[in-house]
């Protein structure tokens, strides 16, 4: 008859997989966005979590057989290891493959920005809050990764707003060795204006505008300004233009709030640094976001408040936790709890996906505590499997007979078989 069973050590263990896996996930996603291809990195990045979700979890099981029976510890667990790698790492790097494959498809009509306008900060307070020059270096090294096919424009503004370069070609390399040159011999002087600054980049825009091509402005100040901002971002709503915003709260909270105001208006995001240093990252993520989308991470701009993306990355998700209840099942080599795996594991994907739709777009915050609560959702809810949902035992005679063994494997010889006859 079907019993419910559970293993408190199986439990811990799966959250602290899960806490793992989130923490090694965002050491990848900080570690190599923009560097390896975005479905490397979330292959990479769920065969991680899977990997070591069935680690802890057959660990769990060999040090307290509750769930999978002293018999599978004594005579299958060694075709556990065997099957570890290949049905967690291995199924779930290629599922991470995919998903984020599916996920990158743009079926609408949304287009990527392919120009983007750079407005800098060059006055005074810049020689305190950035010595280093990081935000004019972060934009020379913005230059220098953009794609060929995109054009790139620099305005420098203080009291008055600068065309340091004028609309151009990025796959020109010459034209690019210009406009970091012309860049790196910025001076900081002067006060703050950012209403001028974005009048002068949008009439950039107006100036190089051409069919088919989408603009995007990325505004970076360490400092508040006077501004009529209805009027400053209304030529922006009106052509459906993007502005991002850079702002450090840390030296200026007034200046950090009336940058997230124009970023919000334009559908845009605010970015709060708290040191000139991470600057050069910044710009990277900015663009990266903008060009493209993650699975597990918040969608910018244009794609900000996609519906359908929205329901895509919450099925795919679904589907993932469905794949870790299945890979524990493989694992335990049995299919009555992969049954049981798999029903709390794509309910887990579902509340997991929730947390990373709900939560990502609806917070300015830090994306790394909603994949992480998601995470553990996926191993720690599905690891609940054979509370939730019962599991079959079958018995011969007076006798029960262990529902372990193996399920999913080749036949063993006969007297291991007649032994532990499965159900199967």
């Amino acid at each position: 008859m079907p019993v419910r069973k559970f293993s408190i050590l199986f439990f811990v263990f799966s959250i602290i997989a899960g806490l793992l896996g989130a923490i090694l996930g965002e050491w990848l996603i900080e570690s190599y966005y923009g560097v390896w291809p975005n479905i490397l990195l979330m292959g990479a990045y769920f065969g991680q979590l899977a990997l070591i979700a069935g680690l802890f979890c057959l660990g769990a099981e060999l040090i307290s057989p509750i769930i999978n029976g002293r018999s599978w510890r004594l005579e299958y667990s060694g075709l556990s290891w065997k099957m570890l790698v290949p049905v967690t790492l291995v199924m779930l790097f290629a599922a991470g493959l995919l998903f984020q494959f599916l996920y990158s498809l743009n079926f609408s009509n949304i287009k990527p920005p392919d120009d983007i306008v750079m407005v800098m900060d060059i006055s005074d307070s810049m020689n305190e809050t950035d010595p280093g020059h990081e935000s004019l270096k972060a934009a020379g090294k913005l230059i220098s990764n953009m794609k060929p096919t995109h054009r790139a424009s620099v305005i420098s503004f203080n009291e008055d707003a600068n065309i340091t370069k004028s609309m151009f070609n990025v796959s020109d390399k010459q034209e690019r060795t210009d406009a970091i040159e012309q860049i790196n011999r910025l001076q900081a002087t002067g006060s703050t204006d950012i209403g001028n600054a974005l009048d002068t980049a949008i009439q950039e825009i107006d100036d190089h505008k051409k069919n088919g091509r989408k603009p995007m402005v990325i505004l970076f100040s360490d400092g508040y300004s006077e501004l009529d901002l209805d009027a400053v971002v209304e030529p922006y709503q009106n052509k459906d233009i993007v502005i991002n915003t850079i702002g450090m709260s840390k030296i200026d909270k007034g200046g950090a709030q009336l940058l997230k105001l124009i970023a919000s208006r334009t559908g845009g995001s605010f970015y709060d640094v708290k040191n000139a240093n991470e600057l050069t990252n910044v710009f990277e993520k900015i663009y990266l976001e903008n060009q493209d989308r993650l699975l597990v991470t918040q969608r910018h701009g244009l794609f900000q408040d996609s519906t359908y993306l929205a329901i895509l990355r919450v099925v795919l998700i679904t589907l993932i936790g469905g794949l870790f209840g299945l890979a524990l099942g493989i694992i335990f080599d049995n299919r009555y709890l992969a049954k049981s795996y798999v029903i709390t594991g794509v309910f887990a994907g579902l509340l997991a996906g929730l947390v990373l739709e709900l939560g990502l777009q609806d917070s300015l915050q830090s994306g790394f505590s909603y994949r992480l609560a998601a995470d553990i959702l996926l191993t720690a809810l599905t690891g609940l499997g054979t509370l939730i949902i019962p599991i079959r035992e079958k018995f011969s005679g007076s006798a029960p007979r262990n529902t372990s063994g193996s399920d999913f494997s080749v036949k063993r010889n006969s007297s291991k078989r007649d032994h532990f006859k499965k159900g199967f």
